[in-house]
């Protein structure tokens, strides 16, 4: 641990920490839109410039390491004046359409204008990156809203190990672009929308989450992705009872990242055909006298190519029904063939325990070692 002063206090940090890290850990507040806590520090931004006691200048404090006996000042009308330039040269390069804006009430920009009070800039209005691509399923990249602060190619590059973007071009023509600018399609992207989870601004946007509500909106929930066992942590955005988006929020096995099927996959959980009560064949219910109509001859039969609808083969039951049934069925399986006639597949979309039970019950109670799980972990 290293003492050091910042604001006239004394604080602690950590063998490694920055003059940002200590100040944040001690609840001292400095502007910053390219520092992530996951990422290395890139300075960037200039936003988190403090005043070092022996310096001239003043320096970006996301790359300065914590020393002993040094005296930081992170607020003054020097770096006041400076933020509020950055901020305010930003601000000509960026439009200020919030009120339609999808990242609205949830934009570091926005929340550091209103806090700086810049409606507007006091530069010469020039939008540089002007390129909308929404070539795929999963997220829209609008250049416009983009402040270059990197934290997506970085993300990419040591977080996921895809390195699918860079920074393309220098200076005032300067963009995230692809290797050649080709679509994400062709290129190394996972589409694991990390880059959407970093990105302080607009300039990644989940498809699903265009025109579904402004982000006061929005009621989130913080639960367990059902994917696979590893437990990451995500938060599900909903309007109405309708997943809207899904993000990381620090859980300890994942951060602030998700795969894929975390972050896009969950589209099954308000689907159509999703599958909300148990059914059993027609044919069975009638025999068992749960209903009063006999089952088409052709039962399950596709006549002319079209697939039949479960509502016209299946019967819904109580779970009761349902469960008797399996239990009964399983039971003469097993009696008439052996136990071994049996197997038993677990679902990645339950949960560990869930799992563990259920291997229980094929080993312990069926008595075989017929079970497997499809995501094998």
């Amino acid at each position: 641990m290293v003492a050091l002063t910042i604001d006239g206090r004394k604080v602690e940090a950590g063998a490694g920490s920055t003059v940002l890290d200590a100040a944040l850990a001690a609840g001292i507040e400095i502007p910053r839109l390219c520092h992530h806590p996951e990422l290395t520090a890139w300075g960037g931004c200039r936003l988190c410039l403090v005043e070092v006691e022996g310096q001239q200048a003043p320096v970006p404090s996301c790359g300065l390491a914590a020393a002993a006996g040094m005296v930081v000042i992170t607020h003054s009308e020097q770096l006041e004046a400076h933020r509020r330039e950055v901020l305010d040269l930003l601000l000509s390069d960026h439009p200020l359409n919030c009120v339609i804006c999808e990242k609205a009430g949830a934009c570091d920009l926005q929340r550091y204008a209103y806090e700086f009070g810049l409606s507007e800039s006091s530069h010469e209005k020039e939008i540089a990156r002007k390129l909308y691509q929404d070539e795929n399923a999963f997220l829209v990249r609008d250049h416009q809203y983009c402040i270059l602060c990197t934290r997506c190619v970085r993300v990419c590059e040591e977080i996921v190990g895809a390195s699918a973007i860079e920074v393309a071009q220098r200076g005032f023509e300067a963009f995230v672009a692809t290797p050649f600018d080709a679509p994400l399609v062709e290129t190394p992207c996972t589409f694991c929308g990390n880059c959407v989870q970093v990105c302080p601004t607009a300039a990644l946007v989940p498809v699903d989450r265009i025109g579904k509500g402004r982000e006061w909106d929005l009621t989130r929930t913080r639960t367990v992705c059902p994917y696979c066992g590893t437990g990451c942590g995500i938060e599900v955005a909903t309007r109405g009872g309708e997943i809207v988006s899904v993000s990381g929020y620090g859980a300890p096995a994942n951060g602030e990242f998700l795969c894929t099927k975390g972050r896009f996959g969950l589209g099954f959980v308000g689907h159509p055909d999703r599958l909300r009560r148990p059914l059993i064949r027609r044919d069975l219910a009638y025999s068992l006298g749960l209903i009063d109509t006999p089952p088409p001859a052709a039962l399950g039969r596709s006549p002319l190519g079209r697939s039949p609808a479960a509502g016209e083969t299946h019967v819904e039951v109580d779970w009761e029904i349902a469960l008797d049934l399996v239990a009964d069925r399983l039971a003469a399986v097993v009696k008439e063939s052996g136990p071994d006639a049996f197997a038993g597949i677990g679902s990645a979309l339950c949960t560990n325990e869930d799992n563990y039970i259920f291997q229980k019950l094929v080993r312990g109670v069926i008595g075989t070692n017929n079970v497997d799980l499809c995501a094998r972990v």
